[in-house]
């Protein structure tokens, strides 16, 4: 028996061994390719008929639609914990406004990014300068080729698809870092080998890749593949409601196809001919509870758990994080890898905001990832506020940020001097008074 991993090689001759793994080597590409694109497909939610309708004949689906699942996503964005809530960015131990405003949309960049690499195993990302509105952007590259240099295990190049020319050819571009004194390069090229200019020489103008990977050592492709059987079962289930009612049939009678059925068309039967209805042999319930099950079963392969309804009372904030302590542990051991990678993120946006604008983000980055809070009843937060308050650990004016993030500073102020104004009246409603003093309030 051969594995997967079992290459034949026809002759001896150094070159068909070479064009032998070559082939393997390109096979096994296009299976990766292929899997990671219909991983995003289902991510986006793009296209994903395709991926069911295969698995039912033409004539199956004239009856009705396929119906894909939207599952990929809900799965990654329960697993992915980590980017849940914006990260503390810091700059020599203190939150820099400037960097917060040069770095357009990251926090939301950043978490689809956190999410594709979990679901695909390894994803990059590229930072670029809008120079209309002198800021930082990025672009989540899902497919990329790596150039190695012998011995070395960071790539010292990249190349990654752009789209495509008004002749409908496949565009790529190209960078590589700077080595050994030579500038690095940068140019586009199409699919048939053509060199584009992006400028004079065809020079980056970054010393190194403007690009930052992160990669995973497996993917969750089972997750795919668990919402390309959600989506056969629940066509399935979506026939088996279609015909519910039951398949007629006819025996005993030549030429059936031309009988119409109807509430509004008489049917005369010959001698010998009977006509029924056939129930499906499949239980809906039993049917829609196997899909569960899959569902199930992959959520619990990723540390997660599926509330399929809401009935009951709500779980306290506690009680959530104890069914959730699986979950949490796989946060935890995520931390490692991404603020690896959130430190050469920054020093590529650092070099692009540098080589464009002259001006040094700094450095000493650090990251801060939130802790991850569960729901709390209205005790429960009033009484951990009143012990923020009490201890010191929170202000008044955290107080209302609290309940109100985006209120601006001039409300902030004049809110406080009311609940100021508010007190002061109380008290002075509260103080002993004399026979005259009551007379004249009255």
């Amino acid at each position: 028996m051969r594995s997967v991993n079992t290459v034949v090689i026809p002759e001896y001759s150094t070159d068909m061994i070479v064009k032998s793994v070559q082939d393997a080597y390109d096979q096994t590409l296009k299976r990766e390719t292929a899997s990671k694109q219909t991983a995003l497909d289902f991510y986006y939610h793009n296209d994903v008929d395709q991926h069911i309708d295969k698995w039912f004949s033409s004539s199956t689906l004239e009856q009705i639609p396929s119906f894909p699942q939207r599952v990929v996503p809900r799965f990654a964005r329960a697993r992915m914990m980590l980017y849940k809530q914006s990260p503390k960015r810091m700059i020599n131990g203190e939150v820099n406004e400037d960097y917060s405003n040069a770095a357009y949309g990251l926090d939301r960049k950043v978490r689809e990014f956190a999410e594709l690499a979990w679901l695909t195993g390894d994803m990059a990302l590229r930072t670029k300068f809008n120079e209309r509105h002198q800021r930082l952007e990025y672009d989540i590259i899902p497919f990329c080729k790596k150039y190695y240099i012998e011995g070395e295990s960071e790539p010292f190049g990249v190349s990654y698809e752009v789209g495509r020319d008004n002749r409908y050819n496949r565009m790529f571009v190209f960078f590589s870092e700077a080595r050994d004194g030579q500038p690095g390069k940068h140019f586009k090229f199409t699919q048939g080998g053509k060199i584009l200019s992006v400028n004079d020489d065809n020079i980056s103008p970054y010393e190194n890749l403007p690009i930052s990977f992160v990669s995973y050592n497996t993917n969750a492709y089972d997750v795919v593949r668990c919402a390309v059987h959600l989506g056969i079962a629940y066509t399935e289930i979506a026939l088996a409601t279609r015909f519910a009612f039951g398949q007629p049939v006819i025996s005993g009678i030549d030429e059936a196809s031309q009988i119409k059925l109807g509430i509004d068309k008489v049917m005369v039967l010959g001698e010998g001919a009977d006509f029924n209805f056939k129930g499906t042999p499949g239980n809906l319930i039993q049917m829609i509870e196997a899909a569960k099950a899959i569902a199930n079963q992959t959520a619990i392969n990723h540390h997660l758990r599926i509330k399929w309804d809401d009935s009951g009372n709500p779980a306290s904030g506690e009680a959530l994080r104890l069914m959730e302590i699986e979950n949490l542990e796989a946060r935890i051991s995520d931390i490692p890898t991404w603020r690896e990678w959130e430190h050469d993120r920054y020093e590529v946006d650092r070099e692009v905001w540098k080589a464009h604008t002259g001006k040094d983000l700094g450095e000493n980055y650090a990251v801060d990832f939130a802790e991850v809070e569960f729901p709390k009843s209205p005790q429960e937060e009033r009484a951990e506020l009143d012990w923020k308050l009490a201890k010191g650990l929170m202000s008044r004016e955290d107080l209302v940020r609290h309940f109100n993030p985006d209120i601006s500073d001039e409300d902030l102020e004049s809110k406080l001097n009311k609940v100021d104004e508010s007190k002061k009246v109380e008290a002075e409603a509260q103080k002993p008074q004399g026979t005259i003093e009551r007379l004249l309030n009255a």
